[in-house]
């Protein structure tokens, strides 16, 4: 391996490294924000109330959101200053933004509340938080997605336009 490849190689792992620091905060930043549902403790037993299961979508359009603009940017940035690696990026891209996901799932699901099986005692009228969930693939699937798309506004906003010369007379064209 020349030592511009092995160069090339050790900011591409930086840069992924450098992802996975930031999907951390994600996470932390992600259970901050959102507004996890709470489970209602009924003679029946442990119910989700539908109020209650409206946030949970609000859950995971937040790890959505969160998700795709830390992607944009970070492939924005990386595919300035890796560009020289053309296409390798790509896959990068993919792999980085998809394992980044899972850290930030993972950490939400560490700083967040525990299970509502795990509560002790429950009396009726209690309300105990749910767990956070991302239940789509998609949900972890926008994250690659919206790193893609930052390639590909790097590659346009880099790349070689065709050049129309326009003749300083413009009765020339006649």
């Amino acid at each position: 391996m020349s030592g511009g490849a092995r160069g090339a190689t050790v900011r591409a792992v930086l840069a992924v490294v450098v992802l996975l620091l930031l999907s951390v905060g994600a996470g932390a930043l992600w259970i901050g924000l959102s507004r996890p549902p709470e489970w209602l403790v009924t003679e029946q037993g442990i119910v989700l109330t539908e109020e209650a299961s409206g946030l949970q979508v609000g859950v995971e359009l937040l790890f959505v959101a969160i998700g795709a603009a830390l992607s944009l940017v970070w492939a924005v940035v990386v595919g300035f200053v890796l560009r020289r690696l053309g296409w390798v990026l790509a896959p990068i891209v993919v792999a980085g933004t998809l394992l980044a996901s899972i850290v930030t799932w993972r950490v939400g699901l560490w700083l967040g509340p525990g299970d509502p099986a795990a509560t002790t005692d429950p009396k009726i009228g209690d309300l105990i938080p749910a767990q956070p969930a991302v239940d789509a693939l998609a949900s972890f699937l926008v994250w690659p997605i919206a790193g893609l798309l930052g390639l590909l506004l790097v590659t346009w906003a880099t790349g070689r336009r065709s050049r129309v010369s326009v003749p300083a007379d413009p009765t020339s064209l006649r």
